[in-house]
C-alpha cells in the first residue's frame, strides 16, 4: 500500500504583518485628500472675496450713475418748469381770446371756429411738450364733435382734415409709460421675497418622490453620472441629506447675510434706475440699466422659481419696448383751423 501524504494547512492570502501597512496607506491617503479640500476651499474663498470686492465696486459705481440720473432729472424739472410757464402764458392769452370772444358778440359760427381752434391748439400742445397721444386724441375728437353739433356746410373741409388727422392719431405707435413703471415697482418691491442660491434651502426646493422607473438610471448617460443616479435612488427617505444643484458661479453660495442684503439692494437699485430712465424717455440708459439687473438675478438668484423667472420674463419684454416713438403733428388741422377763420362765411 503507497503512503498518502499528510494534508498541507491553506496560507492566509495576505500576511498579518501586512495589514499596518495598508492603513498606513489609507491614512496617508486621507490625510492627502483633506488637505487636498483644504486648498480647494482656500482657493473658493479668495476668489469670492474677489468678487465680493467688484460687487462693491459696481455698487460705488452704480451710486455714480444714480447721481448723474438725480442731475438728470433736475435738469428736467427746470425744463418742466419753463414749459409750464409757457403753458401759463399760452392759458392767460386763451383766457383773453373768450373774453375778446365775450366783447365782439361773434356769430354763432365764430364762436364755433374758436371753440374748434383753441381745442385743437391743445392736441398740437399736447404732442409737442409731452406726446400724449390720448389727450390729443380726445381734444381733437371734441373738436370735431362741436363742428358736427354746428350742422354748418362750410365747416366740411376743415372735418375733413380734422378726420385725417383723427385717423393718423389713432394708428400711431405709443408707449405706455405708466404701465412698465407700475410693472418695474412691483418687480422691485418682490426682490426681498426672492431666493437667493446661497439661501440653505430654497422655498419650493422640494425634490419628487422617485417613481418606480426613476430607480433605473438611462443607459445614456456617462457611467459616472449613472453611479450618482443609483446612489440617489438608495438613499431612499434621506435623499434630502444630499441636494444636486448646478450653479455656474460658486462664489454666489458663500454670501454672507450681509452680503445677500446688499446684493438685493443692488438688484433694487438698478430697477430704479430704470424706471426713472423710463420717465425720462431715456432708451440707452434704460435699457442698460434692466440688463445689469438680469445679469445679478441669474448669478446670485434662484431663477427655477417660478415667481423670479416670470419677473425675469416681465423684464426682457420691458427691455425690447422702444421708448423712442414719432409722435404724428397735427399741423394741418391748425392750419385749416385758421384758415377757416379768416374766410369769412357765406
Amino acid at each position: 500500500m503507497a503512503n498518502t501524504p499528510a494534508p498541507t494547512a491553506i496560507e492566509p492570502a495576505t500576511p498579518r504583518s501586512a495589514w499596518p501597512w495598508i492603513a498606513a496607506i489609507a491614512i496617508v491617503a486621507s490625510l492627502g485628500a483633506a488637505v487636498y479640500a483644504q486648498l480647494q476651499l482656500g482657493a473658493l474663498r479668495k476668489e469670492s472675496a474677489r468678487r465680493f470686492g467688484e460687487l462693491e465696486q459696481a455698487t460705488a459705481r452704480a451710486t455714480d450713475t444714480a447721481t448723474r440720473a438725480d442731475a438728470e432729472a433736475r435738469a428736467a424739472r427746470e425744463r418742466a418748469m419753463v414749459l409750464e410757464a409757457r403753458l401759463a402764458d399760452e392759458q392767460g392769452q386763451r383766457e383773453a381770446l373768450e373774453q375778446l370772444y365775450t366783447d365782439l358778440s361773434r356769430g354763432r359760427d365764430e364762436a364755433v371756429l374758436v371753440e374748434v381752434e383753441r381745442l385743437v391748439a391743445v392736441a398740437s400742445q399736447e404732442l409737442s411738450v409731452s406726446g400724449n397721444l390720448n389727450t390729443a386724441l380726445a381734444a381733437l375728437q371734441t373738436a370735431d364733435l362741436r363742428l358736427a353739433r354746428s350742422d354748418s356746410a362750410r365747416f366740411l373741409p376743415l372735418r375733413r382734415v380734422i378726420a385725417r388727422d383723427i385717423e393718423r392719431l389713432k394708428v400711431a405707435p405709443s408707449v405706455d409709460v405708466a404701465g412698465m413703471a407700475l410693472k418695474l415697482d412691483q418687480i422691485a418691491a418682490a426682490v426681498d421675497n426672492w431666493p437667493l442660491l446661497s439661501d440653505a434651502r430654497p422655498p419650493g426646493d422640494v425634490q419628487p418622490a422617485p417613481s418606480a422607473d426613476a430607480n433605473a438610471p438611462s443607459p445614456g448617460l456617462p457611467r459616472w453620472e449613472r453611479w450618482l443616479e443609483r446612489l440617489r435612488s438608495e438613499l431612499g427617505d434621506y435623499r434630502d441629506l444630499v441636494r444636486w444643484r448646478r450653479v455656474d458661479t460658486p462664489e454666489a453660495l458663500l454670501l454672507v447675510p450681509q452680503q445677500q442684503q446688499l446684493v438685493r439692494l443692488q438688484i433694487k437699485l438698478r430697477l430704479l434706475n430704470a424706471r426713472q430712465a423710463l420717465l425720462m424717455r431715456n432708451d440707452r440708459l434704460f435699457r442698460a440699466d434692466l440688463g445689469e439687473a438680469q445679469t445679478l438675478v441669474s448669478r446670485y438668484v434662484d431663477v427655477r422659481q417660478a415667481n423670479v423667472a416670470a419677473a425675469v420674463a416681465t423684464m426682457k419684454q420691458l427691455g425690447s419696448t422702444a421708448l423712442s416713438v414719432e409722435v404724428p403733428q397735427i399741423n394741418d388741422s391748425l392750419a385749416a383751423v385758421r384758415a377757416a377763420r379768416t374766410t369769412p362765411g357765406r
